[in-house]
């Protein structure tokens, strides 16, 4: 999986002028803001929070205060019924809560409509979850469990096929959408394949200059039929939660779906072949030297969007780590503190907060550092679907949350400085952190 690579630095510095070009507007206006985010979970930049060790830890995880405001959005009333106490309401992690991993909640609630009693509770816990962890699971969702199967089926199909096939729709410096072997993750290659399919305008059908188009492999409409649905299944979840959310911070529910209506979510497919050379689960923050040290399926990030829905299989190694910390307000190799499994639950999808919310929110919910180990004996699936805004948008903290700790964060700019560190090194990632107002 990791042995060809056929695009070369030439094409690479190529896809960055084009990128540069096409941003430069936004560029010029933005002065502290993006790329095309990687991510089995991953599309990065952040403001770091460092913890320690796990019994320091479980005593000392609690809620930032309010940090923020940014203009509120017009039509968008506010709750009769406010949310925002729940972020202001001091908690812990306790030793139990770690070893017990993120929350697993039930949000059927949510999908029934109006307000009650049941809504409010998923609320609070969606809140809690995203302000302590930045991860929790979720059951109840109402994605058939069907069309999750026959997701997974198409999935497998496809990976089976030889590399040949596969690399019918090989990514390249002028498309971003299709199959690749050749990542890197904090300017560390990952042990994985994978395939992106995404939205433009909030249309699969969609081109743009910035992300190119969908490439589908050949002669399998079934492939593009499964994936097509599922891609709107998580969709549809994501904007409910995104209502959640918002009410967690003392906003209406509405107040997000404007954002959404030309999105620009992708889907990554990833498969993880049996590694050689894995590291172990307790390997530190860094990123290993993969001849000395051994590899990571996908070394440490935080994921660059609002949102991600994760489907992973309980029944498949459980290698997802989350790095549970304080130091939110550093960058990401600064932080001190602890991984944590998150062990899929039969039926559940893994949900985390991206670091577009953690501006949204200004520090109340968490994006939260996390990394795949690779394991030696067997392969895994995993699918993250990426909820993005459109390009243009400039990302702020709430009105409701407080004097703000971020300047305005420019999505599309912020975007394409991500994937230039996913297609090629090109230095040190872009974080929010580097957005942060000066003390």
């Amino acid at each position: 999986v990791l042995g060809e690579v056929p695009g070369t630095m030439s094409s690479a510095a190529a896809r960055i002028l084009v990128l540069a070009f096409v941003f430069m507007p936004a560029t010029l206006a933005f002065q502290s803001h993006p790329a095309v985010a990687g991510g089995g979970t991953r599309q990065a930049r952040g403001s770091a929070m460092t913890r320690s060790s796990l019994p320091a830890l479980a005593a000392r995880r609690h809620l930032q205060p309010a940090c923020r405001a940014s203009p509120r959005r017009a039509g968008a009333p506010r709750l009769q019924t406010r949310m925002a106490a729940t972020t202001r309401d001091s908690h812990t992690l306790s030793a139990e809560d770690l070893a017990a991993g993120p929350p697993v909640i039930d949000v059927s609630a949510l999908l029934v409509g109006g307000a009650s009693a049941e809504r409010e509770k998923v609320v609070r816990k969606i809140a809690r979850a995203s302000a302590s962890w930045g991860f929790f699971q979720v059951v109840g969702h109402g994605v058939p469990a069907r069309d999750i199967e026959a997701f997974d089926a198409s999935v497998g199909r496809f990976f089976a096929r030889d590399k040949e096939y596969k690399y019918k729709i090989k990514r390249s410096a002028d498309n971003s959408r299709g199959y690749f072997d050749d990542e890197l993750t904090k300017q560390t290659r990952d042990w994985k394949e994978a395939v992106d399919i995404g939205a433009q305008d909030g249309d699969l059908e969609g081109k743009s200059k910035v992300d190119g188009f969908n490439q589908w492999p050949e002669g399998d409409d079934v492939f593009r039929s499964d994936v097509t649905g599922y891609f709107g299944h998580c969709e549809a979840l994501s904007r409910t939660l995104c209502r959640a959310m918002a009410e967690g911070l003392g906003e209406a529910a509405e107040f997000f779906d404007p954002l959404f209506d030309k999105h620009t979510s992708y889907l990554r497919i990833n498969h993880y072949p049996p590694c050689p050379n894995p590291v172990e689960s307790n390997f530190p923050l860094r990123s290993p030297n993969a001849e000395t040290e051994g590899y990571l399926a996908i070394n440490r990030h935080t994921d660059a969007g609002v949102l991600t829905v994760l489907r992973q299989k309980h029944d498949e190694p459980h290698s997802l780590q989350v790095f549970i910390s304080d130091d939110m307000d550093k960058d990401h190799e600064s932080r001190h503190g602890q991984w944590v499994t998150v062990r899929p639950q039969p039926g559940a999808l893994t949900i985390n907060v991206g670091d577009m919310m953690q501006v949204y929110s200004n520090d109340r919910y968490v994006a939260p550092l996390h990394r795949v180990l690779a394991n030696r004996e067997r392969a895994r699936f995993s699918a993250p679907f990426f909820f993005n805004p459109p390009y243009a948008t400039d990302c702020a903290p709430l009105a409701t949350v407080g004097t703000p700790v971020y300047d305005v964060v420019n999505w599309g700019e912020f975007r394409r400085r991500r994937f230039e560190g996913d297609f090629a090194d090109v230095g040190k990632e872009v974080q929010i952190s580097q957005f942060r107002v000066p003390v």
